[in-house]
């Protein structure tokens, strides 16, 4: 959706969901979930105007729409039929997504690998191919990828500087590639706790030697001057801002958005919530519902803060078991926070709390510097990826299209009380 604000006129808001919410990895199981879910979401949100999504192509997918003219002409034609405009892509996980074990593997392959700047180039030019231009369009484009790769595959700075030359080459193929297309497309890195940059704050300081590397590479292949290596690729290489995992870390509001926005614009906000436990030693039921979310796909890192504002980390949910080393002072915590994205409209799940008042604030920060967005448009996306692994109770009432039409409705009225409605209706050209 494309949204407009009457005292922001040069300013545009572009509002999707995710499309790794979707199972399976092929592309005919894309153009089903395009059919069966987003064209009714968009029946529903937005009958009459052009709907905004966030492309997921699996690594198979994208490397078949990279070199197979046709599966990309199917692609294409269920997007332009339906009004689907993908302003945005997440490039993270390469394929199995949804598979039981995925875990940690969801970083393969990490940034010191050919594969995964590969992948993301052919997530890059699928989206140009795939958007459309003209009136009423994107003036740029976004692709999000982790930081770099898993946290315990660092073996020192010597990993970090490999995955940083990972992504100075991935931006000079991008800068080549908006130089061809005619638009901007920036890469988001994705701060997540236990990665290779956890916070936001942590990403800032790798996006200082990443983007050095990238600047140097762009000179060195004749690409840019030296003066304007520096201003280019603080445009190419930037943040995605998970509100999700910015929260889990104890990142959020204002803070969240300013560390995001250290040394480039923010690329693009992801709108997820965690789960939030306060006063765990206190809450037995509350700890036993935690615990029981536990499951084989996905990693739930949580955080706990104590009382001097020192954290506690465990890599997922069976690290917090009260047979597990060091329970005690996990107890001892004023809030446990759970990577384990929830529906974006909850303030509660089953006995649990939700960060989505921290979510909720980081939005009011980034619309209140529409001046810091870069190319005057915010891009936000929902990313409620896990609703498969959800109870029953946590969905909510209906179908997986009510559930996240719901959650389109909290963004809305959130972007509606800044004063951002969506626009009047516009034709888009393919």
């Amino acid at each position: 959706m494309r949204l407009v604000h009457p005292d922001h006129p040069d300013h545009v808001v572009w509002l999707g969901y995710c499309l790794n919410v979707h199972p399976g990895d092929t592309l005919e199981a894309i153009l089903e979930g395009l059919r069966d879910l987003t064209v009714p979401l968009r029946e529903r949100l937005a009958p009459d105007a052009p709907f905004g999504v966030g492309l997921y192509l699996p690594g198979a997918v994208a490397h078949r729409v990279d070199r197979d003219a046709e599966a990309m002409g199917a692609l294409r034609s269920c997007l332009e039929e339906n009004e689907l405009v993908p302003f945005t892509a997440n490039a993270f996980p390469l394929g199995g997504f949804h598979r039981p074990g995925l875990k940690e593997g969801v970083y393969s392959p990490a940034w010191d690998t050919d594969a995964r700047r590969d992948y993301t180039l052919e997530v890059a030019r699928a989206l140009h191919a795939l958007c459309p231009s003209g009136p009423g369009t994107p003036r740029r484009l976004s692709v999000s990828t982790h930081p770099g790769g898993f946290g315990s595959w660092v073996d020192g700075p010597a990993t970090l500087h490999a995955y940083s030359q990972g992504f100075a080459e991935a931006v000079a193929s991008i800068h080549e590639l908006c130089t061809s297309a005619g638009r901007a497309l920036s890469l988001g890195l994705e701060a997540e706790p236990r990665a290779s940059a956890g916070t936001l704050l942590e990403l800032a300081e790798f996006l200082v030697v990443a983007r050095t590397r990238a600047a140097r590479l762009l000179r060195e292949h004749g690409l840019a001057t030296a003066d304007e290596a520096e201003w280019l690729v603080s445009r190419l290489l930037g943040t995605c801002l998970d509100t999700c995992h910015a929260a889990v870390e104890f990142e959020e509001g204002a803070t969240a958005w300013s560390h995001a926005n250290l040394g480039a614009p923010c690329s693009k906000i992801q709108l997820s919530s965690a789960l939030a436990l306060p006063q765990p030693g206190r809450s037995l039921a509350g700890r036993e519902a935690l615990l029981a979310l536990d499951e084989p796909v996905y990693l739930h890192q949580t955080t706990g803060r104590l009382p001097d504002g020192t954290l506690l980390r465990s890599t997922d949910l069976q690290e917090l078991r009260p047979e597990a080393e060091d329970a005690e002072r996990w107890l001892e915590c004023e809030e446990w926070r759970c990577h384990f994205h929830v529906p974006v409209d909850l303030e509660a799940v089953g006995g649990l709390g939700t960060t989505r008042a921290a979510m909720d604030a980081t939005l009011d920060a980034a619309l209140a510097e529409p001046d810091r967005w870069g190319d005057r448009e915010l891009h936000l996306e929902l990313e409620t990826y896990t609703w498969s692994v959800l109870p029953d109770g946590v969905r909510g009432a209906g179908a997986l299209v009510d559930g996240i039409e719901r959650e389109y409705r909290h963004a809305l009225e959130r972007l509606a009380l800044r004063g951002w409605r969506p626009a009047a209706p516009t034709a888009v050209s393919p």
